[in-house]
């Protein structure tokens, strides 16, 4: 006979799938994984936008990491560069970079209005899709979207559509965000909801423990060491994905008032950036 009471749950996988359905629901309601960090048009030049293209393209998740933190020591931010970057660093710093892509891109050919309304139809539909009939329809125009199909994330509607009844089920729950405002609240919500279906539990549960976990050091995910390396006090942190994002953010939220000047610096110092060899083999253990 098993064991009564709430089964556990681990909440490094929980995070890791809640981070994956972000970025496919972003992905449908937006057109890129995830927010962008420049609300506001750039100043660059078409030439310009070219030319970072190519360079961010080329750059490996490690030298973006590197280039980061020596932009931001430049701006007076304390980053000890001495440290190699974690899995999860890397991560965060691979999706940043494809971000900032996919945004430069948008700059040099920005979609059509008709593209842009029919992926937000699509999420519009998805919110609202009360039957497993109307909820298949939905999921099939979603996983037929070409950016979709390109970024390799058509398993997400199809997971989706394996779990119906706890998509479903989720919507009628007194917690779901039904405010008109509420639309950031929503992608989050089920993006949580579908990684506690992924990792073996009900929906809500995986709602309720990522809406609860804490991020300081009394956090499951609180690091205090690198592998046979302890972290000093001042550099521990919590290693899931929405605090990576914020660290890594860093140099963006001190160039928020110039973006292109930022960037521009940004783009310099990588050009310059040499990362240990060693380094090389942490994305490999990923």
């Amino acid at each position: 006979m098993g064991k009564r009471g709430p089964k556990p749950v681990d909440l490094g996988k929980l995070s890791l799938w809640e981070f994956e359905f972000y970025k496919a629901f972003h992905l449908l309601r937006e057109g890129f994984p995830l927010p962008s960090k420049y609300a506001s048009p750039i100043g660059l030049t078409k030439a310009e936008v070219s030319g970072f293209l190519v360079q961010l393209k080329a750059m490996s998740p490690q030298r973006y990491w590197l280039a980061a933190g020596k932009t931001a020591v430049e701006l007076g931010e304390r980053t000890n560069l001495q440290r190699p970057p974690t899995p999860t660093d890397l991560m965060c710093a691979e999706q940043q970079r494809d971000g900032e892509i996919r945004w430069l891109q948008h700059e040099l050919r920005p979609p059509s209005i008709e593209a842009r309304a029919v992926r937000r139809k699509i999420w519009v539909d998805l919110i609202r899709s009360n039957t497993y009939a109307t909820l298949h329809k939905v999921c099939g125009r979603w996983a037929r979207l070409p950016d979709v199909r390109r970024a390799g994330m058509t398993c997400f509607p199809k997971h989706v559509l394996e779990n119906a009844p706890q998509f479903l089920f989720m919507k009628k729950n007194e917690r779901f965000p039904r405010s008109d405002y509420g639309d950031d609240s929503r992608l989050e919500y089920f993006a949580r909801g579908m990684a506690g279906v992924l990792c073996g539990v009900k929906a809500m549960t995986g709602i309720e423990r990522l809406r609860n976990m804490k991020h300081d050091l009394n956090g499951a995910l609180w690091m205090t060491r690198q592998g046979d390396y302890v972290l000093p006090e001042r550099e521990r942190y919590c290693g899931c994905w929405r605090c990576s994002i914020r660290r890594t953010n860093a140099v963006s939220e001190l160039t928020h008032v110039s973006f292109e000047s930022g960037l521009r610096r940004f783009m310099k110092l990588a050009a310059a950036v040499k990362t240990p060899r060693e380094w090389s083999r942490i994305r490999k253990e990923f």
